[in-house]
Parts: C-alpha cells; sequence; structure tokens
C-alpha cells in the first residue's frame, strides 16, 4: 500500500473514504448478481417451470465443485501474497505452478467419479420425482460435471489475475461473462431451445474463456509472476498448505450446498414438484441482495481493518455505524419491493403462469420477510473478521446451520410448505439481533476507548 492510501485512509471523512472503497465492490457484485437473476429469468421463462425444480435440486452438487474451486483459489491467491511479501518468488511460482496442477486433475476426477455415480446423485437428491424435472436436471449436471476443470479454472483465474496486481483485468472478465452470459442464453435457450442443457454449455462457454485467458496471462509478459513450460512441475508436499489456507471456503460452499438439500428435501417432502420451483425463484431473488451486501461489507473490510491496525476507535465507530445504516436501507428497500410487487418479480421468471406465480408469490413473502436482519448478520460477520474478532463472528457462520437444520425439520410439521419458507427468516432474526447486540457493545466499547 503507497503512504499516500494509507495517508487518505487516516485523514479522509469516512463517508469519501466509506464509498471510494464499497461502490467498487458493490458495482463487481452488481454484475455478478444480474448473472444469477438473467439465468433464472431465462430458464424460467424459456424452458419451465420443471427446468427451475431441475437446477435447484442438482445446485448442491455444482456449490461442492464452487466449493472446491473457491478452496484452491482462496489458498493460491493468500500463499502467493505471503510468499511475495517475504520475496521467495521462485517459491510463488511453484504455488501457481501447484495450482494449475491441481486443477486439472480435478478435471479428470471430477467428471470420472460423477458421472459414474450421475444416476444415484440424482435419486439422492430426489431429481427423479417427475420425468421431465429428471430428464432437465440429468443434462445439466452432466455438463457440468465435464466441464468442472473450467468452472473451477474460472474462479482461480479472477482470483489470481486479481491476486498479481490486475484488479482492473479481473473486472473486465467479470463484466464480459456477464454480457456473454446473456447472449449464450438467448442463442442456445430461445433460438435453438436446448433446454437447461443450453444453460449449462452458455455457463461453461463463458467459463471456459475466463479460464483461457487466465491461464494466457500467467504466460504472457503482462504477468507479475510470470510461468514457462518448464515451470509447470509439481511439489507433492507443499500442496497441502494451499488447501489448508482455502479450507473454509470450501467448508462456506459445503454449508451453503446442505441448507439448499434440506430446503429442496423438505418441499418434496411436504409439497409439490411446483413448490421447488417456487423457492427457485425466492432464492434467485434472494441471491441478488446477498450478493450487494457481501459487496457492501467487503467494501468495509480494508477500512476497519486499517483503523483497527491503527487503533483508531473513533473511525472504527463511524465506518462501523455508516456500513450498517447503508445495509439497512438496502434491505428495507429490497423487502418493500418484494412484498409489494411479488407477482411482479415472480411474473419475471415464468411469464403467464397464474399457478406457479401464486406459490412464488407466497414463496417471496415468506421466505425474504427478514431481509434486514440478514444484511445486519453479514455485514455484522464480515466486520467482526475485519476487526480481528473472530470468535464472536463464528457465532453467526456457524450458528445459522446449527440453527436452520432443526427448524427446517420441525417447522414444515406445524405449517407445512409455509413452514419450509419461514425456517431461513426466523433463523436470520434470531442471529441478526444477536450480532447487532454484539456489534451495539463493540460499539459502546470503542465510544469508551475514543473517549479516553
Amino acid at each position: 500500500m503507497s503512504l499516500q492510501a494509507r495517508a487518505d485512509l487516516n485523514q479522509l471523512p469516512v463517508n469519501t473514504q466509506f464509498w471510494r472503497y464499497v461502490v467498487p465492490s458493490i458495482a463487481g457484485m452488481l454484475v455478478v448478481s444480474s448473472n444469477v437473476l438473467i439465468d433464472g429469468i431465462f430458464v424460467g421463462r424459456y424452458v419451465g417451470a420443471h427446468a427451475l425444480a431441475a437446477i435447484t435440486l442438482v445446485y448442491p452438487i455444482v456449490m461442492l465443485q464452487i466449493g472446491l474451486g473457491a478452496m484452491i483459489s482462496m489458498g493460491a491467491a493468500t500463499r502467493i501474497s505471503i510468499l511475495q511479501g517475504a520475496g521467495q518468488v521462485v517459491a510463488a511460482k511453484q504455488t501457481l505452478a501447484n495450482t494449475l496442477i491441481m486443477i486439472a486433475l480435478l478435471g479428470i476426477a471430477l467428471p470420472a467419479i460423477g458421472i459414474s455415480q450421475l444416476e444415484h446423485i440424482l435419486v439422492l437428491l430426489n431429481a427423479d420425482n417427475a420425468a421431465d424435472v429428471l430428464h432437465e436436471a440429468r443434462a445439466y449436471l452432466r455438463l457440468m460435471l465435464w466441464g468442472g476443470v473450467v468452472n473451477i479454472g474460472q474462479i482461480a483465474a479472477i482470483f489470481l489475475i486479481r491476486n498479481d496486481g490486475q484488479p482492473k483485468l479481473a473486472t473486465l472478465l467479470v463484466a464480459f461473462s456477464a454480457l456473454s452470459n446473456i447472449a449464450l442464453n438467448y442463442l442456445f435457450l430461445v433460438h435453438f431451445q436446448l433446454g437447461l442443457a443450453g444453460a449449462a454449455m452458455a455457463t461453461l462457454l463463458v467459463e471456459g474463456f475466463i479460464t483461457l485467458a487466465g491461464l494466457l496471462y500467467f504466460f504472457s509478459p503482462l504477468a507479475h509472476l510470470r510461468l514457462a513450460l518448464a515451470d509447470l512441475r509439481a511439489d507433492w508436499a507443499s500442496m497441502p498448505a494451499i488447501l489448508g489456507l482455502g479450507f473454509s471456503s470450501l467448508l462456506m460452499e459445503a454449508n451453503l450446498a446442505l441448507l439448499m438439500f434440506a430446503h429442496n428435501y423438505q418441499l418434496l417432502e411436504y409439497g409439490k414438484g411446483n413448490d421447488v420451483a417456487a423457492y427457485a425463484i425466492a432464492a434467485y431473488t434472494e441471491a441478488v441482495f446477498i450478493l450487494l451486501i457481501h459487496g457492501l461489507a467487503m467494501g468495509m473490510q480494508p477500512l476497519l481493518s486499517h483503523a483497527t491496525g491503527a487503533k483508531d476507535a473513533e473511525r472504527l465507530v463511524q465506518i462501523l455505524r455508516y456500513g450498517l445504516r447503508v445495509s439497512v436501507v438496502i434491505g428495507v428497500c429490497l423487502l418493500a419491493t418484494v412484498q409489494l410487487f411479488p407477482a411482479t418479480i415472480a411474473a419475471l421468471y415464468v411469464g403467464n403462469d397464474p399457478v406457479l406465480i401464486a406459490l412464488a408469490t407466497d414463496a417471496l413473502r415468506w421466505h425474504l420477510f427478514a431481509l434486514p436482519f440478514d444484511g445486519i448478520l453479514i455485514v455484522g460477520v464480515i466486520a467482526l473478521q475485519a476487526m480481528a474478532l473472530t470468535r464472536l463472528a463464528m457465532v453467526g457462520t456457524l450458528g445459522k446451520t446449527l440453527l436452520l437444520i432443526p427448524a427446517l425439520w420441525l417447522m414444515p410439521q406445524w405449517w407445512g410448505v409455509t413452514g419450509i419458507y419461514t425456517a431461513l427468516p426466523l433463523v436470520n432474526m434470531l442471529l441478526g439481533s444477536i450480532i447487532g447486540l454484539v456489534l451495539w457493545q463493540q460499539l459502546r466499547r470503542l465510544r469508551k476507548t475514543a473517549l479516553e
């Protein structure tokens, strides 16, 4: 970090500083969230409700695949930064070479294992509950397993290019993926009518381009950490260190996959196929909010960490209060939109299907009624991590799984499908309140410190 950047962090007004860091972070997440939203709209409108149900049922497996990519990417980026900081350029190159080798090995292992067990996986996920759902789920998951190498590779490309001092290039690649995804979804789903397999093909083609771009970058003069073919030798002994540094990222995705599987399982147990499609609409909409709030929180992170290191209690209070207010405003605005216009939102995905619109309206209203609390929870956990209060942050990270699994088991027994939809928001309200109380106590402590 330059001397000017350090001076800005210490001297600029908090609101100026806040938006300077947060706006690019939110902008990046807006691109990603628009990608998610567009995928859902194309699948719902041009393939059908059964395709929404199919992609929701099999997506926990894709999330595990993404988790493996996040583990390798985060572990590699962290280890490379540490080694470069210590002046160990050769070891940093070896880490990058190990990363490419591990991605290639996973690209072989995932389809070899997954395709051979495909039918068993589909039965485990309950994707065989209807013939049309099973057909779309099988086609989508088969392609995503075959394309595991680029699914993982594109995550690594974005992480490592940004880590190599090229954040603008990484952002451009993300923006390209969003725009090309729209074009390819239209081509494969609307023009060629390839069904959910077309959506998988669109995704994998985009991810393949980004993976290739990342590979070419690190063999080009543009890269600070440039590789040659002679560098591609495996150092098996150092690979566990990469995986260890990124293991928490795998756990996070595995946790989300488990919770999604639990929702799907209970919806099929207590509802019908269309209930899974309705949940998919609520989940796609929720994902947009979560990505935006993550962008906000990640933009706050360097500000909070710097103020913590500088022991500047007053700035910590200002940044934290500012961020929490913005998260609540975003949450309240989206909550009002969902509660006032749920049928309009549902129609974006499914067009003129009155039965599914009615089901999705209920899903949106019940599943998303605690968005402001969810925002406090996300911002609070990342803020506590940024302030090196990791044990307190674990309350929110682990609490969701520990509370939600029993809630998803108990509540449908009392309220049926509505109980499934309300389990997560109720847990978010409880955990958001707890994290809010923890943050309030921290703010009191920091204000007291600032006055001393």
